[in-house]
């Protein structure tokens, strides 16, 4: 008697875990879980998709692509850059000396020798300033287009670097604040999904593997919810009879 009874309680809690793993209530807990984890990759998933990092990866590639074409056209004008910077710097040499010119000048002590020296010099210095300056003219002239491009470019290349610390800022304050969510939601799954049967938590882990896209969603009517799929009334019937009710197109659980 106690060996049947024992067998009777045994059959007992065997059929209480078979109803209890068919539960509507149990199996729409996998939609519950499904949301979390949605929650959870649109979260990670902002963090390399959202607009304004699409929009720091936009400025990333045009700051390179800027750099880039400005690092060619000084090349390709090395020549000119060359001949400006030597007149400048000669020009600046000349004027120093024209001031120097200038102070003698100014000496009531010079004798008129001297006087016409200096004046020689001075005007001799022009002369080479206006030579230097009009070589520059000439050398600009010819490379104008080029010269504009590249000024253009650099005033782009100032706007990007100032769109691209606001726009890291902003990204990093969206990051910020996903960090903080991350946790509360992973909390959240694990409390949850520790409510699971072992058994169910490896079933919906497996489906996860297999890229099942829907894991669990309700009959729409005769249609399977996760699918879309139109089923027959036995079809129906042979799903709800299994014990994860599960599609026989997709693998998604009906509830």
């Amino acid at each position: 008697a106690m060996l049947r009874s024992l067998v009777g309680s045994e059959m007992c809690i065997r059929d209480s875990i078979k109803t209890f793993m068919n539960e509507p209530f149990l199996l729409s807990n996998l939609i519950d879980l499904q949301e979390i984890d949605n929650k959870l990759f649109k979260l990670i998933e902002s963090k390399s998709s959202s607009e304004n990092v699409n929009k720091l990866k936009d400025l990333e590639i045009e700051f390179k692509d800027l750099t880039s074409n400005i690092s060619g056209q000084i090349n390709s004008l090395e020549k000119y850059f060359s001949i400006k910077e030597n007149n400048e710097k000669s020009l600046k040499e000349i004027k120093l000396k024209i001031e120097d010119i200038e102070i003698k000048l100014s000496s009531d002590n010079l004798d008129p020798t001297d006087t016409l020296n200096f004046s020689n010099q001075k005007e001799s210095l022009k002369i080479q300033t206006n030579k230097l300056r009009e070589e520059i003219e000439n050398i600009e002239s010819e490379n104008f287009d080029e010269i504009d491009i590249l000024e253009k470019d650099k005033e782009n290349l100032e706007e990007v670097k100032k769109q691209l610390v606001v726009v890291a800022k902003l990204v990093k304050s969206e990051w910020d604040l996903i960090d903080q969510q991350i946790p509360i939601l992973e909390n959240e799954k694990s409390k949850f999904i520790s409510t699971f049967p072992d058994e169910l938590k490896v079933f919906y882990d497996n489906l996860k593997n297999k890229g099942v896209e829907i894991i669990a969603a309700y009959k729409i009517g005769n249609q399977c919810g996760c699918c879309g799929v139109e089923l027959t009334t036995s079809e129906i019937d042979k799903i709800l009879s299994t014990k994860f009710q599960q599609c026989t197109y997709c693998d998604g659980v009906l509830v």
